[in-house]
């Protein structure tokens, strides 16, 4: 059984962006993400560790994840209160044109489907991947619908009792 439930302690060093890769790797791989999924992932994750390099105000950060297969929620902590209020507000790129922190700001708000900023230090992405897992499990019905369907079996609803 994976364990959906993961952290990985990253100092906020801009070399360091090849750890938040793995990290990524690591959990697409466990929960099979396709490359569509893994590349929001991925670039909002390095946006994000890009960000608080900028503008945290600890040495290190701590980045969780758990799953339900239908949601991803990506946690770091600790985040500076301003950041934390960075993110609470609407970014509007034509108004901040040539500032990069609000390109990162732009771009992670673009590719996450939620942002959960909390006054404890909490910043988590949540990214929807329900529709991907509806996808496997459309693919892997069909083909043992054809797979019966080829032996002459015919699908029979079952009742408590049978």
């Amino acid at each position: 059984m994976v364990n959906n439930d993961q952290t990985v302690s990253v100092d906020l060093i801009p070399d360091n962006i090849r750890e938040i890769e793995l990290f990524v790797d690591r959990v697409c791989d466990q929960l099979f993400i396709n490359d569509t999924y893994y590349g929001n992932i991925l670039m909002s994750l390095t946006e994000m560790f890009n960000y608080l390099v900028e503008h945290a105000s600890s040495d290190k950060l701590e980045i969780t994840y758990h799953s339900n297969y239908e949601n991803i929620c990506i946690s770091f902590y600790p985040v500076d209160s301003q950041v934390v209020t960075a993110f609470s507000q609407k970014i509007d790129l034509d108004a901040f044109v040539g500032e990069e922190s609000h390109r990162h700001l732009f771009l992670i708000h673009s590719l996450v489907d939620k942002i959960h900023a909390s006054k404890s230090e909490v910043l988590s992405l949540e990214f929807d991947i329900s529709a991907l897992h509806n996808e496997i499990y459309q693919s892997r019905k069909s083909l043992l619908n054809d797979y019966f369907s080829k032996q002459g079996i015919e699908e029979k609803v079952k009742h408590q009792n049978d």
